[in-house]
């Protein structure tokens, strides 16, 4: 099993320990054909067809709360991308609707 992992490296693991590891919690990654798990800072990203995960701490920690969110995902192209779009629907809403 996987267990609070410590240092800022990447490592790889089965998938099937952090299936069976509580303290890793199943998530959302900007690899969309890849399985995620997360366990606080720290970011899996397996394949499924491998079964083979790599693993690498993230600064922000996305599920912490909304300003980790919102700097997680600033840090991301894909994050950075869903991030402005949501900003610009939210605005179109706002200002065709009052």
């Amino acid at each position: 099993m996987v267990h609070h992992i410590t240092g800022e490296y990447n490592l790889d693991c089965r998938i099937q320990d952090l299936q069976n590891d509580p303290s890793w919690t199943p998530s959302f990654g900007e690899k969309l054909g890849m399985i995620h798990y997360r366990q606080n800072h720290w970011h899996a990203e397996c394949d499924p067809n491998t079964g083979i995960c790599q693993i690498h701490y993230d600064r922000h920690d996305p599920q912490e709360s909304l300003t980790s969110l919102i700097q997680h995902m600033v840090e991301s192209k894909l994050g950075s991308v869903v991030l402005f779009g949501s900003v610009i629907i939210a605005l179109d809403y706002f200002f065709n609707n009052n």
